[in-house]
Order: structure tokens, then sequence, then C-alpha cells
């Protein structure tokens, strides 16, 4: 999926950025997708040999509180939640 990205750039590198696109052949957009794709190479290269992902991601899943708590906390809720949809004045009963 193609998105608009939209930026400020001083005209000597907007014209660099048309020119050198025009030599290679290829639109300015290719140019830049190229040019992000290059340097995010270069720098996962540089990275790989002592890079640790588990310290990079592990945030995402760290908790203060014990595994116990957030389960009870998250049934809670739920329960709250189901109960509040589900009073007994709320109830159409047919006859």
């Amino acid at each position: 999926m193609q998105k608009i990205f939209s930026t400020r750039l001083e005209e000597a590198t907007i014209n660099e950025i048309e020119r050198l696109a025009r030599r290679l052949g290829i639109s300015r957009r290719q140019f830049l997708e190229d040019a992000v794709d290059r340097h995010a190479r270069e720098l996962n290269a540089e990275d790989a040999p002592g890079r640790d992902v588990w310290s990079e991601t592990l945030g995402a899943w760290r908790r203060s509180e014990k595994v116990e708590t957030t389960i009870r906390r998250a049934r809670r809720a739920l329960q709250r939640g189901f109960n509040r949809h589900h009073r007994a004045g709320d109830a159409r009963i047919r006859r």
C-alpha cells in the first residue's frame, strides 16, 4: 500500500534528487525508496554481529505486575462489561 509522505527539503536537494533519478532512469519515488533501503541495509549490516534483538523488543511485554494480577484484572473488567449489559432490568422477557 502506498501512502503520501510530505516533507520540506532544500531546493538544492530536490534538484539533486531529480537529476540523479533522471540519470538513473527511475522515478523520484523509486530513487528515494532505494536510498532508504540502502541505508537500512547498511545499518543492519553494521549492527548484525553484536545485535541483541531480545533486548530491543523486551519492553513490549515487560510488566511491573505479576501475570496472575494482570489476568485477574482483565477477567474482572470483562465480567463488569458483561454484567453491565445483562442486568435483570435490561432483560427482555417474552410471554
